[in-house]
């Protein structure tokens, strides 16, 4: 008889959960309820159930006991509170890195502050998605808005409301409430990634992928799960190859890296609505998502990890490849190592605004005083 004391020996049966679509499961969530695991798993008790149903919601999501699974470093079949809690504070950290690079995606000119023409293209290109805007510099956001720019806030505010989005997602995600203690390593983690910015230096359409492009074709070209949308974007359109056979084959071949990239790429008009716009014979009409040089970008980002010309055939990209190529669109490869040896002397002139802040913040590092 299996030990049901050991989280991987569980039997788990799941069954649609009524109302659980969501923008990052567009075909809704499976999970197991408490009278189906005692049944399937007889002599387990429901404090097993309750420490696997992390959100208390009365369900064993999939996502749920993987994540419990993948905490059991030392797998011997528990998730001790060492474990939940280095897991939890991992995925934070990670997820303050993310907050701060979203920033700059709204603050488009870097200067540490927020303005109407930065959150009008911010919700333009995240409500309305079918868009090219994300490229475009604020002069030329105020031009086509026809407003004139003014300045709405810093991104103090951005940060606290960061800290308390942490702090749910840490309850939520891993049962974990978060100290002090480690609400302020989150916090360093914060300014590490800020002052880590000082030293990127691509902006508009030279910025990384995920500064640049509009919320659904960065889902597509992230999405490694089917059904699954990575970061809220739309998923839902036939994408001719399997998100997932990275996962189930550890690699994607060159023919599902080209259909990702036409995927990402092409779309369909929407309104502002939100809803697919028809021309007069009823037919969907074409919208691309991506620019000619965004859609250069992304080859060049492959080929740099593969080696392989992009319009040859027979090559592939491994799970490790991919992670790179991952952290290319996301702007974030070589982040560990970036402010390694670097001062203020390497601090390039249009990031002078985003110091000055930094500086009377009180926010800046050291090694650039």
């Amino acid at each position: 008889m299996p030990d049901l004391t050991n989280i991987h020996n569980l039997k788990m049966e799941y069954k649609h959960i009524e109302n659980s679509q969501t923008d990052w499961y567009p075909n809704g969530i499976v999970g197991c309820d408490e009278e189906t695991f005692l049944r399937n798993n007889k002599g387990a008790n429901k404090s097993i159930f309750a420490s696997l149903d992390i959100n208390q919601d009365g369900y064993i999501t999939e996502q749920e006991y993987q994540q419990s699974c993948a905490m059991d470093v030392n797998n011997d079949g528990t998730v001790s509170k060492e474990e939940r809690d280095n897991a939890c504070m991992e995925q934070m950290k990670f997820f303050a890195r993310r907050d701060i690079d979203k920033w700059f995606k709204v603050d488009k000119n870097r200067d540490g502050f927020s303005s109407n023409v930065e959150w009008q293209s911010w919700l333009t290109y995240t409500k309305n998605g079918k868009t090219l805007e994300g490229s475009m510099s604020n002069e030329a956001l105020s031009k086509k808005y026809n407003m004139k720019e003014e300045i709405l806030e810093d991104m103090q505010s951005w940060l606290d409301s960061g800290i308390e989005s942490l702090k749910y997602d840490a309850k939520r995600m891993y049962g974990v409430e978060l100290s002090q203690k480690q609400i302020i390593e989150i916090k360093k983690e914060q300014m590490k990634q800020l002052n880590t910015w000082l030293l990127k230096e691509g902006d508009n359409e030279d910025s990384s992928f995920y500064q640049q492009l509009n919320i659904d074709a960065y889902t597509r070209l992230m999405s490694t799960i089917d059904n699954e949308a990575c970061c809220g974007g739309d998923i839902c359109e036939f994408s001719n190859f399997s998100p997932s056979n990275l996962e189930k084959n550890g690699k994607y071949t060159a023919e599902e890296m080209k259909a990702r990239l036409a995927w990402a790429e092409n779309s369909y008009l929407v309104d502002d609505n939100g809803k697919t716009v028809y021309d007069e014979n009823g037919q969907k009409i074409p919208a691309k998502m991506m620019t000619p040089k965004q859609v250069e970008m992304y080859k060049e980002i492959v080929e740099s990890v593969t080696g392989k010309p992009w319009d040859s055939n027979g090559w592939e990209v491994s799970e490790k490849e991919w992670g790179i190529i991952s952290e290319k669109i996301n702007g974030t490869y070589g982040d560990d190592t970036r402010l390694e040896g670097k001062t203020r002397a390497d601090i390039p002139q249009n990031r002078q605004a985003l110091l000055r802040f930094l500086e009377e913040k009180g926010w800046l590092y050291e090694q650039f005083k």
